[in-house]
């Protein structure tokens, strides 16, 4: 009987050396709302790669059904960060939602504009003038396009801009009823129509980029409640997502096969590896901190939402943007980096 009653004593004090440490680390919950599209990456990469878990938080992590849901959340605290497009960012700040951009998600999404076969009279945007113009039903290339416009001399009422969805706009080009002239948005959309459809690039990414300056920047942004009351929570989590980010840029491929997982999860089959592969490359997660210039092409595409009569008035973000937090997880890295020993893993 001592003999078993000891046993006991040194099987509750080994599960107490265990318990004990967990018990009085100081896990935080935080709940995270992201895109159930190819911008879900960095927030897919976080969590299954365990960036957030080694800052000791425990994510819960929900794609979001709309932009709308998304900011109801926000406002009534029961989301505390979300990865957003920056069309949903421009639409927050024109109804003065209490968040605050806290680093980026990605940039530099690529952009063309494309047209059907038989369109060989169209060169530039000029000779789109009285012709309907597709993109994607929400989409980031709505302001870009009015921009690009803007450039050519032409106004949003002297075309006809038409938003489809994802289905719809990669078939475009093989309807009848209902057809476009011109297709402007990311590659994701017109490398399909150039495969399927034999479509032309007008405009290359690399000529939007050039002509506009584009950036694109999409953010990360937090409640300002939680900025105020837990600042600590913020830097975890900002260092945890900058990691992510960093690890995206080392090993671009790792992370595709994990986008397209999370497609198939989601029961997108069709998506393969070599396609994610290709969307990774198709934006940049090499920055963390917003600058100035982000913010003035942020604005702008706010000016073509409201060019498009979509916004009563441009939005300013300067304000919005607290680089704090990111500075010093990137201060932090490159810390790390010195510190390593050279010529060793």
């Amino acid at each position: 009987m001592k003999t078993i009653t000891a046993n006991w004593v040194i099987l509750i004090t080994v599960l107490l050396c265990f318990v004990g440490p967990a018990q009085g680390e100081e896990w935080k919950l935080v709940r995270f709302s992201f895109s159930s599209g190819w911008d879900a990456l960095p927030a897919i990469v976080a969590i299954e790669r365990g960036f957030f878990a080694k800052e000791q938080l425990v994510v819960s992590g929900l794609t979001a059904t709309s932009s709308e849901a998304v900011a109801n959340s926000l406002a009534n605290g029961s989301t505390d960060v979300a990865a957003l497009p920056q069309r949903t960012l421009l639409a927050f700040a024109a109804g003065q939602l209490p968040v605050r951009i806290v680093s980026m998600n990605h940039w530099g999404t690529e952009m063309e504009l494309v047209v059907p076969p038989g369109q060989e009279g169209v060169k530039t945007f000029a000779d789109l003038k009285g012709r309907t113009i597709a993109v994607g039903k929400g989409s980031e290339a709505y302001p870009a396009l009015v921009r690009l416009l803007n450039k050519s001399k032409l106004r949003p009422t002297d075309v006809t801009i038409k938003d489809l969805s994802a289905e719809t706009l990669t078939q475009v080009f093989h309807q009848k009823e209902g057809a476009v002239d011109a297709v402007f948005e990311s590659r994701h959309f017109t490398t399909v129509l150039q495969k399927n459809s034999q479509a032309r690039v007008v405009l290359s990414a690399h000529d939007v980029s050039k002509q506009l300056g584009y950036i694109g920047a999409a953010p990360l942004v937090v409640r300002q409640e939680l900025i105020e009351k837990e600042p600590k929570t913020v830097q975890q989590f900002v260092k945890g997502w900058v990691n992510a980010l960093r690890y995206i840029q080392q090993d671009p491929d790792a992370a595709a096969r994990l986008l397209m997982i999370f497609f198939h999860r989601q029961g997108v089959k069709a998506v393969s590896e070599e396609m994610t592969k290709s969307w990774v490359a198709m934006n940049r997660y090499d920055r963390f901190i917003w600058t100035t210039t982000d913010i003035t092409d942020a604005e702008y595409n706010g000016w073509g939402l409201k060019e498009g009569g979509l916004f009563k008035a441009a939005p300013k973000l300067g304000e919005l943007v607290d680089n704090r937090f990111a500075q010093v997880a990137v201060d932090s890295l490159e810390a790390a980096a010195r510190a390593k020993p050279s010529g060793k893993p």
